[in-house]
């Protein structure tokens, strides 16, 4: 049983995530989880595991590991190269790791972010009921190179599921178009969105798991007041004084003083999760009705 393992040999930025640590925000614990949370979920999916296993979370740099026993693995996420050994082999589908033989994920693309999900998932510690790393709390962990992780319930067989058949992977690339609804303050910015509607941004350098910083045409209305501190979702569009807009996502604070004029629709916030400095993003405004009917539509397929 103590060599059912995984050995992490080449790895600069990595983490444990599931789908977030629910239930504590009261107490000021932030949800988190993995950033794109469908290419998350559909890696369990594939793998019939839980839908909330833990998976690695693989962030821009290469990665490469060795499993001491046969395995299944599902890779998503940002188009990358992936070999195991010296034979490549595709993303988002099953994949069968021989014992001793090695993983590399390489040249990460057209988006930040890449998962390998388990067959019977990874033995991991929670906290708050997640495995999810939370910077702030220091909750959950990094991976680091020559950590090992051991298996929970290692297997390769899977049941054959046609509905598995029918799962849509998603389109990555620069320029992204997201989809969002109005926010509490829209109506007091009214004139201003249209500039944020008919903008291009630049994703900036000063981007995170907490807060996504869009460089452009600034949003500034002299006459609005400051609001007070008050809870904000994940998706908020906010505008600092500079008028720059930042959208919070899963890693946000959870109050904030500043003015929000959008919210991202929950279907497009795992796009947001993939953007990388530099990158270019649109906006479309849709109706509230509209981005619940998308999220139901594209989400009943996975839970």
């Amino acid at each position: 049983m103590h060599n059912n393992h995984l050995v992490v040999e080449d790895c600069k930025i990595a983490t444990i995530q599931d789908i977030g640590r629910y239930g504590f925000e009261k107490y000021g614990v932030t949800i988190n989880g993995a950033m794109d949370m469908y290419a998350y979920m559909f890696g369990n999916k594939i793998l019939q595991n839980s839908i909330n296993e833990p998976s690695i979370e693989i962030m821009i740099f290469n990665f490469s590991m060795q499993t001491s026993i046969e395995i299944a693995i599902c890779i998503t996420g940002a188009p990358a190269d992936v070999f195991i050994d010296n034979k490549q082999v595709g993303m988002w589908k099953e994949q069968i790791i021989p014992a001793g033989s090695k993983l590399h994920i390489k040249n990460i693309n057209r988006g930040l972010r890449t998962y390998i999900a388990f067959k019977g998932g990874l033995d991991i510690p929670t906290t708050l009921g997640s495995a999810s790393l939370d910077l702030v709390t220091k909750f959950g962990e990094s991976i680091n190179k020559g950590q090992k992780l051991m298996f929970k319930n290692p297997s390769t067989k899977n049941k054959e599921d046609n509905v598995l058949k029918t799962l849509k992977k998603p389109d990555y690339g620069s320029p992204w178009n997201i989809r969002i609804t109005s926010g509490p303050d829209f109506k007091h910015f009214q004139e201003e969105s249209k500039t944020f509607l008919n903008s291009t941004y630049e994703i900036s350098s000063e981007t995170n798991h907490i807060g996504i910083r869009l460089n452009g045409p600034p949003i500034i209305n002299d006459d609005f007041q400051e609001v007070l501190s008050r809870g904000v979702a994940i998706g908020a569009v906010q505008i600092v004084p500079n008028g720059q807009p930042i959208i919070l996502h899963r890693g946000r604070t959870l109050t904030a003083g500043y003015p929000i004029i959008f919210t991202v629709a929950s279907i497009d916030l795992d796009l947001l999760g993939q953007v990388r400095p530099g990158d270019k993003v649109t906006f479309t405004h849709i109706p509230i009705e509209e981005a619940e009917s998308l999220y139901l539509k594209h989400f009943n397929q996975i839970y």
